[in-house]
């Protein structure tokens, strides 16, 4: 599900979603500094390496780090994205968040949420070595909810408690009803304007 800014023709945000050779579905959520086309370009150059990298084989935090050291020696000041990245083992079911600067990832199982919150900074900021990692098992039924953080500041209040209450809200099952329903609320809750661009990547996980 894909909100642009009010009054912006390109949304700053992208995403994408593949199959490793080994197994592994990967989610990938950038959200590029500022809206428009720089910004488009931006978090479109992270998530098009990090797909080359993770589908070359090599280890996420390697790639989290050779992408930083790219986007630091760019020529021009201030090019930086957040990125998000969501790796299910679909043997396992056991997933892999790697986060820069990421907004919280939301995982809804029957009548609870929990959330995979990030405090390291955005890619090309500085030239860190940590990005966040966690691990989380997922079990048949669960909803991964990934979001830029446009759709967060859309909420009054309590923006994360608002965003658990509203998953545990929406009707729709099928992952893009369920994403562009949740938007939908959102925005309702925000008054009907999008301030940022919003972008939200839903995975269901269910047995074979």
């Amino acid at each position: 599900g894909r909100q642009q800014k009010e009054g912006a023709s390109v949304s700053g945000d992208n995403a994408c979603y593949f199959l490793t050779d080994t197994g592994t579905a990967c989610l990938l959520l950038s959200d590029g500094m500022g809206s428009g086309i720089e910004a488009n370009r931006e978090s479109e150059t992270v998530v098009e390496l990090f797909e080359q990298f993770l589908r070359a084989g090599f280890p996420r935090i390697m790639a989290a780090r050779m992408i930083n050291s790219m986007l630091l020696l760019q020529p021009k000041e201030g090019m930086f994205s957040t990125f998000d990245v969501a790796s299910i083992n679909l043997y396992t079911g056991v997933c892999s968040f790697l986060k820069g600067g990421a907004s919280p990832t939301f995982l809804r199982r029957d009548t609870w949420v929990e959330v995979v919150e990030s405090t390291s900074l955005a890619a090309g900021l500085v030239s860190q070595t940590d990005f966040d990692t966690t691990t989380k098992k997922l079990y048949d039924g669960d909803y991964l909810v990934m979001m830029t953080d446009g759709v967060l500041d859309a909420l009054p209040g309590d923006r994360t408690e608002q965003m658990k209450q509203l998953l545990l809200e929406v009707k729709n099952s099928e992952p893009r009803e369920f994403a562009r329903e949740l938007l939908e609320r959102v925005l309702r809750l925000g008054g009907c304007r999008a301030r940022d661009d919003m972008t939200v990547l839903v995975a269901r996980i269910w047995k074979k």
